[in-house]
């Protein structure tokens, strides 16, 4: 009689789950990877934002065959040296100090400074960076504040100065800086800001998405760590948290469009001051002005403002 085969039953199979184990495994993997590569990306634009500053002057005050002017540098609080020009308008008058925006120098303001000095204001136009300065890593405001309050006690103590009325004109970076000295010293009269911002994250925010436009919350979150991270030890100051200090000081807010996410910052920023204020809307501000004729109408709306609100008399 022929035996009949039993028929075999398949037991759990080992090489499914071992197949799964090692597909989660190669998941995280591959995310850890992408983790570490989208974080060296970011370290990288990240230190491009607060490395980038432009030392090439292009001009110097003999370009604009000014006589009347001295070569005046002063030490910040890390001892660290910043070249500047003074411009001598009437002795006695205020001095405008002029701080440069991101990415440009003193050379970029000369044209400005120059008109400001023909009305009889002294002029100081200076440097956030240059070979004596310490630190070559920006923290997009806090220490450019630090510097132009270090400035602003240099220029007080110079004999052709009057020593309690000083006007300040910045942008973007140099903008935020005048801000926070303003805020801090009563011996500011007058400030003129151009397509700024409130805090430096903002900027730094704004830079990002200038050089990646749209990107994903994740790499944003890892690049803000990373600034966080590289600007470690700075002060972090608001600029709105102590706009109150500034009631009763003329300002001017200049908003480029040619920059709209500082200039939505900027109208922000005019909208929570306190008077008296005035808001300036242009197609194009600073470095972006694309002809001599929108560079003379933006010049000629700041000299009339601080001759209207910044009065050369002595006290």
């Amino acid at each position: 009689m022929a035996r009949r085969r039993s028929l075999a039953v398949a037991g759990p199979s080992r090489l499914s789950g071992l197949s799964i184990s090692r597909l989660v495994t190669g998941i995280v993997i591959l995310l850890a990877v992408v983790f570490v590569a989208l974080g060296a990306v970011g370290a990288g634009l990240t230190y491009h934002v607060v490395t980038t500053n432009n030392v090439q002057e292009s001009v110097s005050p003999s370009t604009y065959l000014l006589s009347s002017y001295v070569s005046l540098n002063f030490t910040d609080r890390h001892g660290g040296e910043h070249e500047g020009w003074l411009l001598l308008g009437l002795r006695s008058a205020p001095v405008i100090i002029l701080c440069h925006g991101y990415d440009s120098n003193r050379s970029d303001l000369l044209s400005l400074g120059s008109i400001l000095r023909d009305n009889h204001f002294n002029v100081y136009i200076f440097n956030f960076y240059g070979p004596k300065a310490k630190e070559n890593i920006s923290n997009l405001g806090s220490r450019q504040a630090s510097d132009l309050m270090a400035a602003i006690d240099t220029l007080t103590k110079h004999p052709d100065v009057n020593p309690n009325r000083v006007g300040l004109f910045g942008t973007s970076v140099g903008g935020y800086a005048a801000m926070v000295a303003a805020e801090a010293n009563p011996k500011v009269r007058t400030l003129v800001v151009d397509t700024t911002y409130p805090t430096p994250e903002l900027m730094f925010d704004s830079q990002i998405a200038e050089l990646l436009g749209d990107s994903s919350g994740l790499f944003r979150t890892l690049t803000e760590a990373e600034f966080h991270i590289a600007t470690m030890g700075s002060d972090s100051y608001s600029v709105p948290g102590n706009m109150a200090k500034l009631a009763g000081t003329p300002k001017l807010f200049i908003s480029g469009r040619d920059n709209p996410a500082l200039a939505e910052l900027t109208e922000d920023l005019y909208k929570q001051a306190p008077q008296p204020k005035q808001l300036l809307v242009m197609e194009h501000t600073g470095s972006g002005l694309a002809s001599q004729a929108e560079k003379r109408e933006y010049e000629d709306q700041i000299v009339a403002f601080f001759l209207q609100k910044l009065s050369l008399r002595t006290d």
